[in-house]
């Protein structure tokens, strides 16, 4: 998937808002987003609990679990995990850990969002790559709209809720 993401603009605002919560404690975070298969419009945000999510300065992990979790949830519901996001506390970039660590399929979706404790609530302000040809490659942001509504969940080895 070549095209941006359409990212509402309540998703935008909640994954800011995760985003601050755990860069003030210096933390890296992240979520994933879900759409229905074959659209690009987020529907779906999940927000990294706490069991099977590793987080620290320069780390974020999500374990085997918790992709497990999360790629049944989207299975179950008539979804598709397109992206990854997550935070830095500076720079919007692709540490090598990231290159090697973040889902490598054709077509999947990376953002980092800079600035964690005060990240900024702009999806061209985050940075952004897809997977194809065996590497990362620069990405068009997600486009911030108005409308639409997105649900909110958290995932992690207990499962989504």
């Amino acid at each position: 998937m070549t095209v941006p993401l359409q990212l509402p603009r309540t998703a935008v605002d909640a994954i800011a808002d995760h985003v601050a919560a755990c860069g003030k404690q210096r933390l890296e975070t992240g979520a994933l987003l879900l759409t229905e298969p074959g659209d690009t419009t987020v529907t779906t945000i999940a927000i990294a609990g706490t069991t099977g999510v590793h987080r620290g300065y320069g780390r974020f992990v999500l374990t085997m679990p918790v992709i497990d979790r999360l790629f049944t949830y989207a299975e179950t519901n008539n979804l598709q995990v397109v992206a990854h996001v997550h935070s830095h506390g500076r720079g919007a970039f692709l540490s090598p850990i990231d290159r090697t660590g973040t889902i490598r399929m054709t077509g999947f979706i990376a953002a980092v969002i800079p600035t964690f404790a005060t990240p900024p609530r702009d999806p061209d302000r985050w940075g952004w790559w897809s997977f194809r040809d065996g590497d990362w490659h620069d990405h068009p942001p997600a486009v911030m709209t108005d409308e639409g509504t997105v649900e909110l969940v958290t995932v992690d080895a207990d499962g989504v809720r």
